[in-house]
């Protein structure tokens, strides 16, 4: 199989064969299943777009553990509605979305179902070794029980043009919500993912990444990513991290977007929890920008490092100015 990687990275879109995510995976000899919202049939056997399944529960009910099977999520009109939590504890299963490769609000698109309560996080991965790409992964119910969009609990699996967009109702963008949790998952990669949304004022305590409390995550990238919000309150926040247990090693961001553009700016880009020991743990931030913010650490937990020529003094390196006279 040909093909061609960008130096410095190794993403799904960079295979020259013609079957792009296909192409690769294929090679690990797994089944190809297909998911379709608007024609499919759970009675079917998803193994063609003719046969495809019509939920996203019975499409993964019919991969495998760990032998590389592919569920390709044919995008439409409609889209996968979840009315329970799914766990995703299989490994080296995949989940591609069959859409333009856009950045924000991809047509392969898997939400809360509006009447589902409670529901925190949507999805939990679990799972090592997964690739997931193509998605959009949107909670935005009138519920306040239902806070955690998505979980990363596994270890080391891809994320591709994923938006995860959490908060997408007044109701969950309060404390405690987040568009992305990372609890102990270690050395995940996520490559031109969008982390938030902008739609909704953020209360205090609304989170675009999280990192849990415990669990020691360590090694995560996130590569050309996004993180948004619209801010309701100056405590949202780009990314918390709850408790010093919670990392470990290295979390690096690079050639990262942090961006708010409602009238209240931020704090702080990263909300550093009190008492943080950054003995063995950094936040790396390589080539970011930053505009809404009024400091990446307003806490100065000496845990953030970055190369945008940051003053000690104001801590603004990196923050975006307007070009104007």
């Amino acid at each position: 199989m040909l093909q061609q990687l960008h130096r410095g990275s190794a993403r799904l879109s960079d295979l020259v064969d013609g079957r792009l995510a296909k192409g690769l995976l294929a090679q690990g000899g797994g089944l190809a299943f297909y998911l379709d919202p608007e024609r499919g049939n759970d009675a079917d056997d998803g193994l063609s777009p003719e046969t495809a399944f019509r939920t996203l529960p019975a499409g993964y009910a019919a991969l495998r553990d760990g032998r590389h099977d592919v569920l390709f999520y044919i995008a439409g009109p409609d889209s996968v509605q979840l009315e329970a939590g799914l766990a995703w504890s299989k490994s080296y299963a995949h989940l591609v979305g069959v859409c333009a490769p856009t950045r924000v609000g991809q047509r392969a698109r898997i939400f809360q179902a509006a009447d589902a309560e409670g529901i925190s996080p949507l999805i939990t991965v679990s799972g090592q070794g997964c690739v997931f790409a193509n998605l959009y992964i949107f909670q935005g119910v009138d519920d306040a029980t239902s806070l955690v969009n998505v979980q990363v609990s596994g270890q080391r699996n891809y994320f591709e043009n994923v938006h995860f967009a959490g908060g997408g109702h007044a109701s969950q963008a309060i404390d405690g919500g987040a568009s992305l949790q990372i609890s102990g998952g270690s050395e995940n990669t996520f490559v031109a993912c969008t982390v938030g949304v902008d739609t909704i004022a953020a209360g205090a305590g609304m989170a675009a990444l999280v990192f849990a409390a415990a669990g020691g995550a360590a090694r995560n990238r996130f590569i050309e990513c996004d993180f948004t919000l619209h801010a309701g309150n100056a405590g949202a926040i780009f990314v918390e991290l709850l408790g010093n247990s919670g990392l470990d090693r290295y979390q690096l961001f690079r050639d990262c977007a942090f961006i708010n553009l409602a009238g209240t700016a931020l704090t702080q880009a990263f909300a550093v929890a009190g008492g943080f020991d950054p003995a063995n743990k950094r936040i790396l931030l390589k080539d970011c920008v930053m505009v809404g913010a009024a400091k990446w650490d307003h806490g100065d937990s000496g845990l953030v490092y970055g190369n945008m020529g940051a003053v000690a003094a104001d801590d603004l390196g990196g923050a975006l100015v307007a070009l104007q006279e």
